[in-house]
């Protein structure tokens, strides 16, 4: 709902804001607004509570706290660090291509079909290959890290990644939908092609900035 994209909006321009300027302060100014999710379901005279509160903060979790985490990829030290961002994408994509390439033509052993009937564990190694090999490739043109921790990012990225697609499949199947938008027809929709992100995208930033 609109209340719910406007704390999102906030969430995000707060982060933003501590990426650029170095100050993890403007990170609390999203705070207030976080808890009036949970305090404004008390003004409904029907309402279940815990579950639609329960929603909300599931949504900012799983959606609006990774799209906001791009900030502090983007911008290392004050500085725009674009290199960061291409290179962390570049990643995903080639986990996704690889897999479904080598998936397609060498899938025999299910990965978690209780989940996806469609992955296998020779599309996963498949993608990992692959993704290991364009971290090989981006080192190449770009200092912004070294060649040990790009190849620990493209793994972080193939291991959550896969991780994150069988996260939100299992949100579909809960719900019991097909797809999660019609905005991208034939796509599953919109967040099946940020399902890898979402989950994968916080754990490369913690690696990053704790280790790198």
């Amino acid at each position: 709902n609109w209340f719910l994209i406007l704390i999102g909006i906030i969430l995000y321009s707060s982060f933003g804001y501590a990426a650029f300027f170095d100050s993890p302060k403007y990170l609390l100014t999203s705070l207030p607004f976080i808890m009036t999710l949970l305090v404004r379901e008390i003004f409904k005279e029907k309402s279940n509570h815990f579950k639609r509160s329960s929603n909300s903060i599931l949504g900012l979790i799983y959606v609006a706290l990774p799209i906001s985490l791009l900030s502090f990829l983007a911008v290392v030290n004050g500085e725009y660090e674009y290199e960061l961002v291409l290179g962390y994408f570049l990643l995903l994509w080639a986990n996704d291509t690889g897999a479904y390439i080598f998936g397609v033509s060498l899938g025999r052993n299910k990965l978690f079909e209780r989940i996806s009937a469609k992955k296998t564990w020779e599309g996963t190694i498949g993608g990992a290959i692959t993704t290991i090999g364009v971290a090989y490739g981006i080192h190449s043109y770009t200092n912004t890290l070294t060649l040990q921790d790009w190849i620990i990012v493209s793994l972080i990225v193939v291991v959550w990644g896969s991780l994150g697609d069988l996260v939100e499949s299992s949100f579909k199947r809960t719900i019991k939908v097909k797809d999660s938008g019609s905005i991208l027809p034939g796509h599953g929709g919109v967040l099946d092609r940020f399902d890898g992100l979402l989950i994968s995208l916080p754990v490369v930033v913690t690696y990053l900035y704790l280790f790198a």
